[in-house]
C-alpha cells in the first residue's frame, strides 16, 4: 500500500476506526524524528504538552453516558447494522429514540448529525433513486444550526440542512416537527415545500414562518394566533390560499398532559 492509498483511507469519513487506539498512538507520535541516538525515543516535553488533550480524550471515550458508543457489547447490533438491515428490508417505518442518549458532551445532538450524515452518504450513492425515503425529525431545532466544539475550534452539525437542500433530488426527502420555528434557519425553511403550522403566538415564529412561504400575507398570518388546538393551518405551493384543517383524536394519545396540579394541591 502506498501514501496515496492511506490518505484515502484517512480522508475517507466512512472509514471504521477504534477510536479507543487513539492515546496510545499520540504517546507513539511523541517521539524524536531525528539523531542518531535519540531517534524514535520518547519525547517527554511534547508528551507533556499533549497532557490536557490526552485526558480530554479519556473522559469523553469512558464517560458512563458514552459507554455504549465506545465499549458496546458484541452481541449488540450497531446503529449503522439497524439502519442497514432496514434500508435492505420490505419495512416501512423505522423509528429511532434518543430520550435515554446523553446530553453530555453533545452526545444526543452528535449522533443524531451522524445519522443524517449516513442517510446523506448512501443518497448521493443514488440508493433511493428506486425506494425514496422520509425522514421524520422531531425537535428539530435541537438538531438544526448546532456547532459543537470549544471557541477557538467548532465543527457545524449540518447534516440535515444538507438534506433539506439536496436530498430532493436523490430521493431523500425531510419533514421537521418543532415548537420554535424561530430556531430553525431561514435557509432550510425556504427549502420546505409544505408547512402545517399550529397555533403561534410569538411574533418572532410568526415572522419566519411569513418569510419561509411567500403565500401567506400579513392578513392570512393574522389568525395564526388564534387556531384551536387541534387545529392547523397549511401553506405551501400546493394551496392557493391558505387553508385551515383539524387533526383528529390520535387512538393512542401522547402523554404531553401537564400535571394536575389543582387536583393534587386542593386534596
Amino acid at each position: 500500500m502506498n501514501t496515496g492509498d492511506n490518505s484515502k483511507l484517512v480522508d475517507n469519513p466512512s472509514q471504521p476506526f477504534d477510536v479507543t487506539k487513539l492515546i496510545p498512538q499520540i504517546v507513539q507520535e511523541c517521539c524524536f524524528d531525528n539523531g542518531d541516538e535519540s531517534w524514535g525515543a520518547a519525547a517527554t516535553q511534547d508528551l507533556s504538552y499533549c497532557s490536557s488533550l490526552l485526558t480530554r480524550i479519556q473522559a469523553v471515550t469512558y464517560a458512563s453516558s458514552l459507554k455504549a458508543v465506545f465499549h458496546g457489547d458484541a452481541g449488540v447490533a450497531t446503529l449503522g447494522d439497524i439502519l442497514q438491515n432496514f434500508l435492505s428490508s420490505n419495512k416501512r417505518v423505522l423509528r429511532l429514540c434518543l430520550s435515554d442518549v446523553s446530553y453530555e458532551f453533545f452526545a444526543r445532538e452528535i449522533l443524531a448529525n451522524v445519522i443524517g450524515r449516513k442517510l446523506l452518504t448512501l443518497a448521493r450513492l443514488e440508493q433511493f433513486r428506486q425506494k425514496p425515503l422520509l425522514v421524520i425529525v422531531d425537535e428539530a431545532h435541537n438538531f438544526l444550526g448546532k456547532r459543537v466544539g470549544s471557541e477557538d475550534h467548532s465543527v457545524k452539525l449540518d447534516a440535515f440542512e444538507m438534506i433539506a437542500k439536496e436530498g430532493r433530488k436523490y430521493g431523500l426527502n425531510i419533514c421537521l416537527t418543532t415548537q420554535r420555528p424561530r430556531d430553525i434557519t431561514e435557509g432550510v425553511l425556504s427549502q420546505i415545500g409544505t408547512l402545517l403550522v399550529h397555533r403561534l403566538t410569538n411574533d418572532r415564529d410568526r415572522d419566519v414562518v411569513e418569510r419561509a412561504c411567500g403565500e401567506i400575507d400579513k392578513s392570512a398570518a393574522s389568525f395564526l394566533p388564534s387556531l384551536k388546538q387541534g387545529e392547523v393551518a397549511l401553506v405551501g405551493v400546493d394551496f392557493p390560499i391558505p387553508m385551515t384543517i383539524q387533526i383528529a383524536q390520535p387512538i393512542y394519545p401522547p402523554e404531553s398532559d401537564s400535571p394536575g396540579y389543582r387536583k393534587v394541591w386542593t386534596k
